[in-house]
Parts: structure tokens; C-alpha cells; sequence
């Protein structure tokens, strides 16, 4: 039984003052909750209804379980089609390291708004092999029950940070590791040379890259738009985006 102290905390978690007040972030839906299980993050508690425990009575058994009934689940999920399986897991510590950093291509993200496309920009750097992305304090929080659902399970192999990029950015930017930034009037990514290492800073899906951060930008790219109409879409969803410059970047490897 799900007490109404535990249903409140669930709750709460929709917010991230109480994700930071308890350290806890919520899972929803069997796959990403096995994901979570091939993780090294830590579950704090599973509530699961009694069809999920009997099919895995190994993990009910293993980890602090709270069997619910079909309301108790519908008062602490988003979901319409409720789960069978919600975890409360442990908001990880990490830590990043330069020299990883120098030999590998990473996303900066510098004021992603919607937790969607922050998921959605996590699951393309997965699918990518990007292991780092690197937000600004601006950016929408990687815990948020939408980012954590848009991603996909990617949240429990991208290492996501938070931190000032006016800070970050210069330690590594120099001739040998460029930082490239998405702009409408960037250079065509088609025929831009590309590098197997630096950074990539997508910008807010209204404003773009900041000034701020624009002055460490080394090259301008930009997706050349094919529409036959002058009437066509002024631009492209930052995921969207993110997963053709990042096509285009893997593409060179294996030139």
C-alpha cells in the first residue's frame, strides 16, 4: 500500500526543488525502468503493481518494493495508459574529465527550454555515441519526468552536467578543438570540414546561441534548407537539428 507521505513526494517530483529536496527522480514504464536496473544508478523504491511482481519476483525481492492497485498507481503517474512499474532512483554525482573531453566530440546545449527536446537531444547523442553533453543553468533539467521519458533510457548512459559555459567553454576551445555553433546564417554543414573532436553548442529553440556564448563559437554551421516554396518552415526543431549535424559529423569517420 502506497502511503499518502510516499504518494506526496512522488508528486512533488514533477518539480526540481523537490527532485534537489530528496535527490530523487521518477521512471515510468517497464523498459525504462530495466534500463535503470543495467544502470550504476542507485533505486531508492519501486511501486509496482502485482502483475509486474510476479513476473519479477527476483527485483521486487531485491530492491525496497511497495505493491499498489490500479488507483494508487493512477494518483502518482503521468502516464494515461498507466505502468505496471514506476522507480524512484538516486540523482547521480558525476564528474567529467578534461582529458576525455580534449579527444571526443560533446554537446553544449546553451538554453534548451522544452524537457522534450532536451530527451530528445539525449537520445541522439546516445544513438551517436556522444557520451557527454554539457547545459547551461538555463537549460531545462535533465530529471524532469518529460526528459527522462524522451530519452528513452539514454539518461542512464549520457553523462549530462550543469555548470557556466562562459567559464567552461575557453578551457578547451583552442586550433586543435574547435567549437562549432548551429546558426541560420552559419556555413552549409554539407560542405563545412568537419573535426572528429570539439564542441557542438546547440542554441534556445526561439533565440538562438546566445551573445555570450556565440564569441567561442570557431565555426558557424548551418542545415541548408531544400524547399521548393519561399513560404516553407523558417527553421528546424533543435533535436531535429541535433541529429543531422551530428549525422553529418559520425559520416566523416568513416571517410
Amino acid at each position: 500500500m502506497l502511503s499518502k507521505h510516499l504518494t506526496n513526494i512522488i508528486q512533488n517530483l514533477e518539480k526540481k526543488k523537490f527532485r534537489e529536496k530528496y535527490n530523487l527522480f521518477k521512471i515510468e514504464g517497464e523498459k525504462l525502468v530495466q534500463e535503470l536496473f543495467l544502470s550504476d544508478m542507485k533505486v531508492d523504491t519501486l511501486i509496482a503493481r502485482p502483475s509486474w511482481i510476479e513476473r519479477n519476483r527476483q527485483k521486487a525481492q531485491s530492491y525496497n518494493t511497495i505493491e499498489v492497485n490500479e488507483i494508487e498507481m493512477g494518483r502518482v503517474s503521468n502516464f494515461k495508459s498507466l505502468p505496471e512499474v514506476i522507480a524512484l532512483a538516486q540523482i547521480p554525482v558525476k564528474e567529467h574529465s578534461p582529458e576525455e573531453i580534449k579527444n571526443e566530440l560533446s554537446i553544449v546545449l546553451n538554453g534548451i527550454q522544452d524537457p522534450g527536446n532536451l530527451g530528445t537531444i539525449l537520445r541522439l547523442s546516445d544513438w551517436f555515441g556522444v557520451r557527454h553533453v554539457f547545459c547551461d543553468h538555463d537549460c531545462a533539467n535533465i530529471f524532469n519526468p518529460k526528459s527522462v521519458q524522451a530519452s528513452m533510457g539514454a539518461i542512464f548512459r549520457v553523462n549530462v552536467f550543469y555548470l557556466d559555459l562562459v567559464e567552461f567553454i575557453p578551457q578547451f576551445v583552442d586550433q586543435n578543438f574547435p567549437c562549432y555553433g548551429a546558426f541560420l546564417e552559419g556555413e552549409n554543414i554539407y560542405r563545412t570540414e568537419l573535426r572528429t573532436k570539439g564542441f557542438i553548442v546547440m542554441g534556445n529553440e526561439g533565440n538562438g546561441i546566445s551573445p555570450e556564448i556565440e564569441r567561442f563559437v570557431t565555426r558557424k554551421i548551418t542545415i541548408p534548407s531544400f524547399a521548393h516554396s519561399p513560404y516553407s518552415t523558417e527553421s528546424l526543431n533543435v533535436g531535429v537539428a541535433t541529429g543531422i549535424i551530428l549525422s553529418e559529423f559520425k559520416r566523416i569517420e568513416y571517410k
